[in-house]
């Protein structure tokens, strides 16, 4: 399948993640990627909504209901709003024409980034997490509802709820709804549309929200193209994983920062009943923000957090000191204020703490042996991470790869933390950038208590926090680039008539450079490796191409009200996704019920043990699924399925179809299933 062919479920990705929420705020006045941006987090928010309610009448997900939400919301901002409120930036003039050339460019500079390696948008990213992802999208798609509350039941089949956020995989099923493609050709549509679609819009509207000296269309123009420049982000979550959902949520974060801070700009300047209306509207654009990434993946929001932290510590003291020296009411309002937001801290602190203590068992064994595992051993110093962050030299979570620097973006992201520090109501975005990059150096170099410590809310995942650094890094790399034409204008008459041109050609220069080292050096190597397919005999990969075609024969063999049982470590975990068949085990790791647990330990002694018979009855199967490897080599703190191989390795089951490489049996000792008889 060409990537061409893929193009009708890029654009199906791009309706859903615009249209739901820019029904919503077609009343407000802003600018084009201000609307883009606010209407892709808007949109998240509605499929997740979408999800939870519609689950909750007994009706499973479709593309549709997005939409019935969106008229409901769209119809309360109208009528609060009347047009009356603007809680965005001016609009882009008459640039907005640019602004669409040079988005569209930028999409095409991604998508070579990400996907030239890989030979067709059908490839599915052969990763850990990717294993649930994909299962949870053919369950869906197969009738199970898509509501947050309950995806994670999953894979912790004796639950009745479970929270996993299911924005992506909603999204995905949405594709597949409205296009008629594959899951794995909508996973790809997907994410491209939404690098394109809320990444880029949403870092470019954060930088015209902060970078408020200079004209919105010329900020536009120039931070789109730079969203395509860092390998951190959006690349890195693509071959690291794959985080989809962290994708999702990272892509809305440059939105989701640039809510808060207009909702409370806005009602600073307003007074009397538009101050009720803004108060209301900003509220309720904060709510969905916080909606949106809860629906995307809720890790994100200590991100979120960390990013606006300085902002907000330092209006609240500046804030308080005014008060202060203002004397009389005002200051004895200030008082109360610091006592009264010190005790809340303080019981939010103790309840944070004892939430470690009672619910993490934060005592019960030595902090230096928490946080284990491959995202969070460090392999490089705390000073390799420090350069990798100057340098915008991004590890790709692929083998080793480090990206090779990427000089000139490096180079103009520190022209603008230098421009930055010395703009007053700016300093804030330098002090969230280090900070970010320290924590991840500390998570990529560090194994002490203290860096597991600090980088605990996001696993000691390295990639987790490289991939929030660009959310700034853009307004950061845009004012070193706009500051440095500003001052080459004043000092060169040559310069200062072509205007805008110099900036431009500056982002496009330094945007260039580092696709071209992505695609040589990193980024497109590494995703390609990771959507690798094998023709036959997958060795380190989840499935091969053999695997695939032998499980879309499933339905030949199998009823389709039966599971298939297999080990998930040699592929059978995707038998609904490629052959439209359930199976025992959607992912890897879970924590499963008495007739899971019974069949991954016991089925070898069927022969023997009558539970095991009941275990099958119960879970309605009769064949076992068999390919001789295991993915990534096998875990063996993970492979907790031995009795499928000892079952089939033993010849207590039937053999009813084979390739050569991928065997199907079937179980003959317990008789048929009830009902079947």
């Amino acid at each position: 399948m060409s990537w061409w062919a893929a193009a009708p479920a890029v654009a199906a990705a791009v309706g859903m993640l615009l249209l739901p929420g820019a029904i919503v705020v077609l009343p407000l006045r802003m600018g084009l990627v201000a609307r883009a941006a606010v209407s892709s987090l808007t949109s998240i928010a509605l499929i997740g909504f979408a999800g939870v309610v519609f689950a909750l009448g007994g009706i499973g997900f479709a593309a549709w209901q997005p939409f019935v939400l969106a008229l409901a919301a769209g119809g309360l901002v109208a009528v609060i709003d009347r047009r009356r409120t603007r809680l965005a930036v001016p609009a882009e003039q008459s640039r907005w024409r640019w602004i669409l050339l040079t988005w569209a460019v930028t999409a095409v500079l991604i998508g070579v980034v990400a996907f030239s390696g890989v030979a067709s948008p059908d490839r599915v990213s052969q990763t850990y997490d990717n294993v649930f992802h994909m299962s949870a999208i053919a369950a869906i798609l197969d009738g199970a509802d898509a509501s947050s509350l309950t995806l994670r039941t999953l894979i912790e089949t004796a639950q009745v709820t479970g929270f996993y956020p299911a924005g992506w995989h909603s999204l995905v099923v949405s594709v597949v709804q409205l296009s008629g493609v594959v899951p794995t050709v909508a996973a790809n549509a997907a994410w491209l549309a939404v690098a394109v679609a809320v990444w880029v819009p949403g870092a470019a509207w954060l930088a015209q929200v902060i970078l408020r000296q200079f004209e919105p269309g010329l900020v536009a123009v120039v931070s789109i193209p730079l969203a395509a420049a860092f390998g951190s982000m959006p690349y890195s979550l693509l071959s690291w994983g794959t985080l989809y959902p962290t994708f999702l949520a990272t892509s809305l974060l440059p939105a989701a920062v640039a809510v808060p801070i207009l909702a409370g700009r806005a009602l600073g300047g307003a007074q009397g009943l538009r101050r009720w209306r803004v108060l209301v509207l900003g509220s309720s654009a904060i709510v969905g923000t916080v909606s949106a990434l809860t629906f995307a993946q809720p890790r994100v929001l200590v991100s979120l957090a960390l990013l606006l932290s300085p902002l907000l510590i330092g209006a609240v003291v500046g804030l308080l000191r005014a008060s202060l020296r203002a004397g009389g009411a005002a200051r004895r309002r200030a008082i109360w204020s610091i006592a009264s937001g010190g005790g809340v801290l303080a019981l939010a602190a103790a309840a944070g703490f004892a939430y470690l203590v009672l619910g993490l068992g934060l005592f019960d064994r030595p902090l230096d042996q928490r946080l284990g595992g491959p995202q969070a051993a460090a392999t490089q110093s705390v000073a390799e991470g420090i350069w990798q962050g100057l340098a915008q030299a991004w590890p790709t979570g692929v083998g080793g790869v480090v990206a090779a620097p990427a000089v000139l973006l490096a180079g103009f992201v520190l022209v603008g933390i230098g421009a930055a520090l010395r703009s007053r109501g700016v300093r804030w975005v330098v002090v969230s950038y280090v900070a970010v990059v320290v924590l991840f150096a500390l998570a990529a170099g560090s194994d002490d208590v203290v860096s597991k410590v600090l980088t605990a809310l996001w696993y000691k995942d390295r990639y987790r926090l490289s991939s929030v650094a660009p959310v700034l890094g853009v307004t950061l790399a845009a004012l070193g680039i706009l500051m440095a034409g500003r001052r080459l204008q004043r000092r060169a008459r040559w310069a200062e008539r072509r205007g805008v041109l110099l900036p431009v050609a500056a982002t496009w220069l330094v945007t260039s450079t580092a696709v071209v080292t992505l695609v040589l050096t990193g980024a497109t190597g590494s995703i390609a490796t990771v959507f690798h397919l094998p023709p036959a005999r997958a060795q380190t990969e989840i499935v091969s191409q053999a695997q695939i075609d032998f499980m879309a024969r499933l339905g030949d063999v199998v009823p389709a009200d039966q599971r298939v049982l297999g080990d998930p470590w040699d592929g059978s975990a995707w038998t609904q996704l490629f052959g439209d068949r359930e199976p025992v085990f959607p992912h890897v790791n879970g924590q499963w019920d008495a007739a899971r647990l019974t069949l991954a330990y016991g089925l070898d002694t069927i022969e023997t043990d009558p539970a095991v018979c009941a275990a099958l009855d119960e879970l309605r199967v009769r064949y076992v699924l068999y390919n001789p490897h295991e993915f990534a080599g096998g875990d063996p703190a993970g492979n907790h399925f031995p009795a499928p191989h000892r079952a089939v390795e033993a010849g207590l089951f039937t053999e009813v179809a084979a390739d050569g490489e991928s065997a199907l049996y079937r179980i003959d000792q317990c008789g048929p299933l009830p009902g079947e008889g």
